[in-house]
């Protein structure tokens, strides 16, 4: 089956059909790396947002200028 082909069956398939084939095409690519990619017990830092608050601030206070330059 040719690329078109199969774009084309995709198209038509539904919309949790599409994610599923996403998740397993993600998977597939993973599989393909380096298999050491993601080592067990070791630790990989995540951003959160929690404990942002002067990120907060700067949003909150940019909110206010721009209300305050609209009212005026």
């Amino acid at each position: 089956m040719s690329l078109p082909e199969l774009m084309s069956q995709i198209q038509e398939l539904p919309k949790l059909d599409k994610l599923k084939l996403m998740q397993f095409l993600a998977t597939e690519l993973v599989k393909e790396e380096d298999a050491n990619f993601f080592v067990a017990g070791q630790e990989y830092p995540v951003w959160s947002p929690y404990n942002c608050s002067e990120a907060a601030n700067v949003l909150m206070d940019l909110l206010a200028t721009k209300q305050q330059e609209q009212n005026g």
